[in-house]
């Protein structure tokens, strides 16, 4: 698989060590110089200072008919671009990126990107899961009190729907 990735900071970091193993080329381009130095003093892939929201910086960059791009720029309008510009002009048929507000995951999925992720969303959602009690009950033949989250105020640990409505309370118990 080829990806090129395009912007982010610690995203792309943690991205170009995790493909380098699984993909054949991985490809950065990003905007600030002293990133990529730092990028390529630490990973073995292409690293290239530019725009990418430049179309001649991505087919300077000999990206065009990769596998997959991902847009990690820190604005959402700036991340629908690139996947626009890759889907459009440069042939590559999988489009990631992530979004900033959760509500442009269902319009970027509409105007053609194949995934936008809402880190937000996702947090949003394990909370919800996470307090959901029928998540807690117990298996069957175990004990009444299996299944519930230990509470501080049973004296047991706190429990994620403690600890997530009591920050006035952690406040308060402070000498």
């Amino acid at each position: 698989m080829r990806v090129v990735i395009v912007g982010g900071r610690a995203r792309t970091d943690y991205l170009m060590g995790a493909l380098a193993e699984t993909a054949d080329t991985v490809v950065v381009i990003h905007d600030d110089r002293r990133f990529c130095e730092y990028l390529s003093s630490r990973h073995e892939g292409t690293v290239i200072w530019g725009d990418g929201m430049k179309l001649s910086v991505l087919e300077d960059a000999g990206v065009a008919g990769f596998d997959a791009i991902v847009a990690l720029t820190g604005l959402d309008a700036d991340n629908l671009a690139i996947c626009q510009i890759a889907k459009r002009f440069l042939g590559i048929r999988l489009q990631l990126c992530i979004v900033s507000n959760p509500e442009n995951t269902r319009i970027f999925r509409q105007l053609g990107v194949t995934a936008a992720i809402s880190a937000t969303a996702t947090v949003a959602q394990a909370i919800r899961s996470a307090m959901d009690p029928a998540a807690w009950e117990a298996p069957e033949g175990a004990g009444p009190n299996a299944g519930a989250p230990a509470d501080a105020d049973d004296g047991g640990e706190p429990s994620i729907r403690s600890i997530l409505g009591s920050w006035h309370r952690i406040g308060k118990d402070r000498a």
